[in-house]
Order: structure tokens, then C-alpha cells, then sequence
């Protein structure tokens, strides 16, 4: 028995008897009935695809939307729905009675509908929807008597009230309106308001997206998976998103409605059983999906319903997927056809392939491991420990692989973590500095293997299993990356014209160039002050420049540009000087300190602090630390997912909940920030590189969260940390110990 949607009406005809594709161009409420010819922009992406799908002649419910007008409309209105929009809406209700056949509101062949949110802009659970709107004591009655089925019937009576008291009235016990209209109107209005939720406007924020665009909302006939055995709910990928081949990947909740798969609440079925109970939708179901994709061109996420044994296609959007898919499907739509080569690599980041060429663990060997920490970073690779971050870069830039030991990592071992293979550490866990950095390296790493652990292994050819979590004896051969993964990026190489070694840089810069402008200004404009260089060059002392130097290990005077506001010239003038009096050596990454150079600093820093309240920086510095745990929370969440899986930032809605605590984390220690700088006058500039890099981060360019090589939020973090701990008089291996620095 089908309660849903019956069609008894051919697409084309719209609200008025107005021909669908010469819809009003000042419309607030159109039908989509496949030929709606309003743009995304005015009806959000749900409506979009609604429309969209049943102009290819797909089995879809028949819809309506309120436009993007109609929200700008209610909120110029104080948030009430205006009488023409209004009359809209009911004429909406009219078209899907005459496309069902079914009665808004009626004791006998009632029609249910749903109400959901549609912006332009993808924002996954951002705003609210709510089902099986139109229910009544009369409703559930009339639904009981048709199906016979009273459970079904009770099931969607109780799916509505819950939902409604949570998303329209905001209160678990509140009592739901008995006219349907009523219900209607308020559901409505509080999808328009869900807009300006606060996790909606911090996911635009983190998103770059901007509040005026506004939300649209369908309103759209229901099918329901709860009403029999043959019925049901899920979500189909028309390719594996964490693989990117075929087949299809999807999976199936019998008796549920799209709410129950897309919570989590529930735990779904393979797709494949569908196929064994309702063979002819499964293969229906695939059909849609390869018409979608072609169509598409873009590995396709389709919401479907099955309603007694019938097919129902909700939403088709293009798919998040892993780096592995992303590859694999960007390579093989080339090959079969759907896309070129240059799309292809537009759709190829550098840090996905960073990802799928990141080795895997050895084999089981039977080795006696060395030591034993925590996995960091996972990855194999293989060298000579060596506890001095100089000698690192020297010997990695002879051309020798080079394995870093130390007790703990802080900024100016950044060079030697570079030019290593992989890091060991005696101390720290998942949070630390060590393991923070190698994930944004791309390094193996090995955390908290206890005391003594670096002079054990100095001097000995070991290997690094990051994933494992150990240290063993020698050169241990990993498992190869799969030579699929390799043919793919070859590919690419090859469109690319480049060498594979160089696709990851290629693809960098080919990112950066194409990076649409943003609301923030430039790096070399942020945070600058109009004030002429001659004065900057009075205010910007020997001691701070000479500092950032040793904190960043080495410097190219641009960096000193960019992080103490001095002009460009002057930083070139300066580091030369340095040179000249033989307290920084040039070496072709950048500017380093020499012994002098170190002696020098430590003399500057000894002075700096005699002018300094030493209770006061004290106190500064603990209520430091106290956010300080919290930030590599932040970070740490932002590089995995958990323990085991790396973050390939696939999953939208997840970074934007985490750029979201890492801006209300600024908000609240900035503060504290700017009383530093009050105390010591030479830190000042943090405030405005921290501002900047979470400027950079909300306006798209996630590189500003933790990228080591640059002045990302996590450096700059950093940075000012070994500051403090200097500051207060204090060693980085003391603060390590106490687990205030690891």
C-alpha cells in the first residue's frame, strides 16, 4: 500500500497555472516540478536537486520552495512570514494535494510533508528540518484506518511531536499545535531562524561563507520508510568515498525514515542485503545512481526511500570521500570520459596526496623493539639517530637519512624535524609539540618513550614505526604503498607535466594561485601598522629579532617581515648585519644563529628579564598553560580523527567544528595576550599574529591552523610559549618534565 505520493499529474504546471519555467522573476515561492528555472543561489541546493532530479525524470516527491527573497522578506518582516509569501505557501500545498492526490490536514487520504532548510552553500547539520508535519489526533487516525496499521501510524505521530517540540517550540513538553497550517507556519519560520543559529554562524564563519546569502525551504510530500517490512531509508555513493572505486557503496535501514541514518542513531545495513530483499528497487536504486554521476560528473551522495517496495530518490549532491577516493575517482572519471585532466587536478589537493603516499607499517619482522611509546605520526622510515637538531639538517643535506632523538621538541628543533626522516621523543603524548608538528610534516613519530631513551639509541641505523608505536633495530622494508595508488599519481605526474616528486608542490602552488580572495587582507598588509619605517626600526630591538631567529631555528628575512612588522629592507639590512658581526651564519634555507649569536641572545634575554615583575610573568605564564592544553586538544583533534585515523579533511562539518573551538579559543585568550604585551612591550606582535592566522583560517585557507613552516596559529602558539618559559626563567627540558612543555 503506498501512503506517500501517488502521481496523478504530469510536471509542468506551477502555482497559478503559470508555465514552471517562466516563474516570476520577483517569486518568493516556486513549485519544482523539473523545470523550475530559479538558480541555486535563490533556492539553495536541496531544492536545487529536487528540481533537478525530476527534470531527468526521476522518482522524486513533489516539492516546493520558499526562496532565498522569502527569507530576506522574514527577516525584514521581524521574523513573521508576510501575507503574500503565505499565499504562496498555500497554493504550494495545493500543487502537491494535485500531485498525490492526497489532502493537507484531511481525516482521509491526509498528506504529510516535510520542511527543510536549503542554503546555496553546503552546511551538513547546520540547520533544522522537520518530518511528517501535518500530523492530528485526526491524522493518525485516518493513516491507521488506511494502512491498518496502527504501529506505523503511532510510530509517525510520535516522530513528529518529538521533533516539532525540539526544532519550532524549543521545549520538550510543549504542547504542538492541532491545525496543521499552524504547525506549518512554524516550522517554516524556524527553519529561516535556524540561519542565525549560533552553530550555523560559526560553521559560515570557519567557512567563509557569508550571512546574507541566506537559507531557502522545501516543502516536500512524504514517503515513509516506517510503514512496512518493504520499507525504509539510506544513503547510496556512487562510488566508494573511501575508496573511489566501483561498485556502488551505500547502505540500508529497514523501517526507519533519513533522520535515523544521517544521526548516527542507528546502525544501517549493507546495501547488498537490500539487493537480496527487493531485488527490482536495487536495481533501480544503481541505475539512478550512474545517471546521477554522469550527469553530475562527480561521485554522487543520493538519500533515498523505499515505501512499500517503491523507490523514492530525497537528495543527490556531489560526495565528501577520502584522499584515496579522490585520487582513484579524479584519475578513473578522466579515463572513462566524464571530466578532463585539468579538473582533474583541481580536484587533487597536495595534502591529499601527502596522505595516500604516507607508508605503511612494517611487516611483522619478529624484532625485538628498542623502545615503546606513542604513535604520533604513523609511517615507516628508517636511519641514523642523531639528538642535535643542526646536525640533522647537516647530515640530511649530505644526502644521509637521519632519524631525531631528543627529550622533547620545541620551535627551534623545526629545522632538524625537517630535514629528518622521522622523531622520536623521551617524553610527551598525542598533544605534544613533537607529534603536532610531524603530522603537519608528514614525519613518522614516536612519542613518550621514556627517560634515557635518546642516549640509547644516539649513533645507531634504526627504524621508526609511527603506526606501531616502536623503535627496532636496523632497516625494516614496509609495506610498499600500493602500486594502484602509484599508477594514479603517475597520471596525474603526467597530465601535469611534472616529475611525481614534484606533484605535491605543484599541486600547492596551484592552490595558492587559484585561491579566491578572501575578506582578509594580504599577508603582507595584516596586522601592519601605518607607522613609517624609521620608527619601526627604533621599536624593533636586536633582542627580538635575534630571538625569533633562535625560536624558528632558521629565518628568511621575509618571515622576520611578516612576524615583526619591519619593512623588507630592513630585515635584509639587519640579518646582514648579524652576519657581518658574526652572530648569524646564511645557509641556504634561511638565517641561522651561530654560538656567538646564541651567546649574544642569552645575554639580551638575562637583561630583558631584570626589568620584568617576575610574579607577574609568572602568573601570565600559568594562566598560559591552562589554555595551552586546550590548544593542542584543538590542534591534535584537527590532524586525527582518533587514535588511528588521520583527519583527511573530507568531512566539512567536522573541521568546522573544530575551527570553530579554535576561534572561540582565541577569543578568550586573547586577552590574556594582550596583558602580556603590556608587561613585555617586545611581544606585542603575537596579538596581531595570532589575529591574522585566525583571520586566514575563517577566510579558507586552512593551511593557518598548523602548517610548521609558516606563521600558522599553532607556530605562533609555539612560539610565544618558548617565549614565556624564557621570560620566566625557566628551561624548555625543566617545563617538559612537569608536562607544562612537552
Amino acid at each position: 500500500m503506498t501512503i506517500g505520493v501517488e502521481p496523478v499529474r504530469r510536471p509542468g504546471a506551477a502555482f497559478g497555472g503559470l508555465d514552471a519555467g517562466r516563474q516570476n522573476a520577483t517569486s518568493s515561492v516556486a513549485e519544482l516540478d523539473g523545470a523550475c528555472g530559479l538558480s541555486r543561489q535563490r533556492i539553495g541546493g536541496k531544492a536545487w536537486s529536487v528540481d533537478h532530479m525530476r527534470g531527468l525524470g526521476l522518482p522524486v516527491p513533489p516539492a516546493f520552495v520558499l526562496t532565498t527573497e522569502a527569507w530576506a522578506e522574514f527577516g525584514a518582516n521581524g521574523g513573521v512570514l508576510d501575507a503574500q509569501t503565505w499565499a504562496g505557501v498555500r497554493a504550494g500545498i495545493a500543487a502537491l494535494e494535485r500531485g498525490t492526490g492526497r489532502q493537507f490536514g484531511a481525516a482521509e487520504r491526509p498528506l504529510l510533508v516535510s520542511v527543510r532548510s536549503g542554503a546555496a552553500v553546503s552546511m551538513p547539520g547546520m540547520m533544522d528540518t522537520v518530518l511528517n508535519l501535518g500530523m492530528t489526533d485526526a491524522v493518525e487516525r485516518a493513516l491507521t484506518a488506511e494502512t491498518r496499521n496502527p504501529d506505523y501510524a503511532s510510530d509517525t505521530r510520535r516522530r513528529f511531536v518529538t521533533q516539532y517540540r525540539e526544532i519550532v517550540l524549543g521545549d520538550s513538553n510543549g504542547v504542538v499545535p492541532e491545525d496543521p497550517w499552524e504547525q506549518l507556519r512554524g516550522a517554516i519560520s524556524a527553519v529561516f531562524r535556524s540561519w542565525d543559529s549560533a552553530r550555523a554562524k560559526t560553521y559560515r564563519r570557519t567557512r567563509g561563507v557569508s550571512d546574507a546569502l541566506g537559507t531557502a525551504v522545501t516543502v516536500q510530500a512524504m514517503v515513509f520508510g516506517n510503514l512496512d517490512a518493504q520499507s525504509g531509508t539510506g544513503v547510496l555513493f556512487s562510488r566508494n568515498p573511501n575508496t573511489g572505486a566501483h561498485p556502488v557503496f551505500g547502505e540500508w535501514l529497514v523501517g526507519g525514515q533519513g533522520e535515523d541514518v544521517v544521526s548516527g542513531r542507528t546502525t544501517p545495513r549493507p546495501l547488498d542485503e537490500l539487493a537480496a530483499t527487493l531485488p527490482d528497487v536495487h536495481r533501480q536504486l544503481i541505475a539512478a545512481a550512474e545517471m546521477l554521476e554522469r550527469d553530475g560528473r562527480d561521485i554522487q551522495d543520493i538519500e533515498f526511500t523505499v515505501e512499500s517496495g517503491r523507490l523514492w530518490l530525497l537528495q543527490a549532491r556531489p560526495a565528501k570521500r577520502s584522499a584515496r577516493a579522490a585520487l582513484r575517482a579524479a584519475v578513473a572519471m578522466v579515463e572513462e570520459g566524464l571530466i578532463d585532466a585539468n579538473e582533474a587536478l583541481r580536484r587533487v589537493g597536495a595534502d591529499q596526496l601527502r596522505t595516500v603516499l604516507r607508508p605503511a607499517s612494517g611487516e611483522d619482522t619478529g624484532l625485538r623493539p628498542l623502545a615503546r611509546g606513542e604513535s604520533a605520526c604513523p609511517g615507516l622510515a628508517s636511519g641514523v639517530v642523531v639528538t642535535d637538531p643542526d646536525e640533522a639538517e647537516t647530515r640530511a643535506a649530505a644526502g644521509e637519512h637521519v632519524i631525531l632523538a631528543r627529550p622533547t621538541t620545541s620551535p627551534d628543533d623545526l629545522h632538524g624535524m625537517i630535514a629528518a626522516q622521522a622523531i622520536v621523543t623521551e617524553l610527551g603524548g598525542a598533544t605534544s609539540h613533537a607529534a603536532l608538528v610531524s603530522r603537519e610534516l608528514g614525519r613518522p613519530c614516536v612519542v613518550g618513550c621514556g627517560p634515557g631513551v635518546v642516549a640509547a639509541l644516539a649513533g645507531r641505523v634504526v627504524t621508526v614505526d609511527g603506526g606501531a608505536g616502536t623503535i627496532l633495530p636496523g632497516q625494516v622494508t614496509g609495506k610498499a604503498v600500493a602500486a594502484s595508488v602509484i599508477e594514479d599519481i603517475d597520471r596525474l605526474a603526467q597530465w601535469a607535466r611534472v616529475d611525481p616528486a614534484e606533484l605535491p608542490a605543484f599541486l600547492s602552488d596551484r592552490e595558492r594561485n587559484e585561491e579566491p580572495p578572501t575578506a582578509t587582507h594580504s599577508a603582507d598588509t595584516v596586522g601592519h601598522t601605518a607607522v613609517e619605517p624609521e620608527v619601526q626600526r627604533a621599536k624593533v630591538s636586536e633582542l627580538a629579532i635575534l630571538r625569533l631567529i633562535g625560536i624558528k631555528g632558521r629565518v628568511q628575512p621575509i618571515a622576520i617581515t611578516e612576524s615583526l612588522d619591519i619593512a623588507e629592507d630592513e630585515a635584509s639590512s639587519r640579518t646582514a648585519d648579524f652576519v657581518t658581526r658574526g652572530l648569524c651564519a646564511s645557509t641556504p634555507v634561511g638565517i641561522r644563529l651561530t654560538p656567538q649569536g646564541r651567546e649574544q641572545l642569552t645575554q639580551l634575554l638575562q637583561h630583558e628579564r631584570t626589568d620584568i615583575d617576575r610574579n607577574v610573568i609568572a602568573a601570565a605564564y600559568d594562566e598560559f598553560c591552562g589554555f595551552n592544553a586546550e590548544l593542542k586538544e584543538v590542534i591534535t583533534a584537527w590532524q586525527m580523527k582518533d587514535a588511528s585515523t588521520v583527519n583527511d579533511h573530507s568531512d566539512n562539518a567536522y573541521d568546522a567544528a573544530i575551527l570553530a573551538r579554535l576561534t572561540t579559543l582565541h577569543d578568550r585568550v586573547a586577552p590574556l595576550v594582550e596583558r602580556i604585551s603590556a608587561i613585555t612591550p617586545r611581544l606585542a606582535p603575537y596579538t596581531d599574529r595570532l589575529t591574522r592566522a585566525v583571520e586566514r583560517m575563517n577566510g579558507g585557507d586552512h593551511s593557518w591552523v598548523a602548517r610548521p613552516i609558516m606563521d600558522s596559529y599553532h607556530t605562533v602558539w609555539f612560539e610565544l610559549h618558548e617565549d614565556l618559559i624564557g621570560l620566566c626563567g625557566l628551561s624548555r627540558a625543566d617545563e617538559a618534565a612537569a608536562g607544562r612543555a612537552q
